[in-house]
């Protein structure tokens, strides 16, 4: 009996401290105060760039590519990180931003397993590589792949920027703990 209750007790154990684990942004887990994430990334080589509505922006190197954003985000009121996005530098072609798509979902694809993607052009595909990243630019493409991992999710996706005037790659790391706790606060204000 005595081993019985034992063995039970560390299954919950085990079970609650799964609970707890976090997605991992290169090898910090996303929990903790902005501020404590930013200083791991800073321990990390990035360069803290300020706050911009209670996001932490950064830049450094980011999967072998110079130059990329890194923005830390926190969902709630709480001073948790929820999630953390990297944007690659713009583009301004077409076969620019498809290959380094396309080369980012490759690797996330080995690393991740295969991804719910969505790749396509409103109305009609457009004939050639100006013209579809035009469309990109007017919004009317849509190419995201979603990886769903065990502790949260990661979501790749070509946009344009605030300008319409270049197009980039963002790829966003959720963590599910997090997230479903400042999804529940959110449902408790409703």
């Amino acid at each position: 009996m005595k081993l019985f209750i034992l063995s039970l007790l560390l299954s919950v154990c085990t079970i609650c401290s799964a609970q707890t684990e976090h997605m991992k942004f290169m090898g910090i887990p996303i929990d903790g105060t902005v501020d404590s994430f930013v200083a791991k990334l800073k321990n990390k080589g990035f360069t803290y760039l300020g706050d911009h509505n209670g996001m932490a922006c950064l830049s450094g190197e980011f999967a072998a590519t110079k130059d990329c954003d890194i923005v830390v985000i926190r969902l709630s009121d709480l001073d948790q990180v929820n999630s953390v996005s990297v944007f690659f530098p713009e583009t301004n072609s077409w076969n620019e931003i498809y290959t380094l798509y396309i080369t980012m979902k490759d690797l996330l694809t080995s690393k991740y397993g295969k991804p719910q993607s969505v790749e396509e052009f409103s109305d009609y595909t457009p004939s050639g590589d100006r013209l579809k990243y035009r469309r990109l630019l007017e919004d009317e493409c849509n190419y995201i792949s979603e990886y769903k991992c065990e502790n949260g999710k990661i979501q790749l996706k070509m946009q344009r920027n605030d300008y319409q005037t270049a197009a980039t790659i963002m790829l966003r790391y959720i963590d599910k703990a997090n997230a479903n706790e400042s999804l529940k606060k959110i449902m408790d204000d409703l």
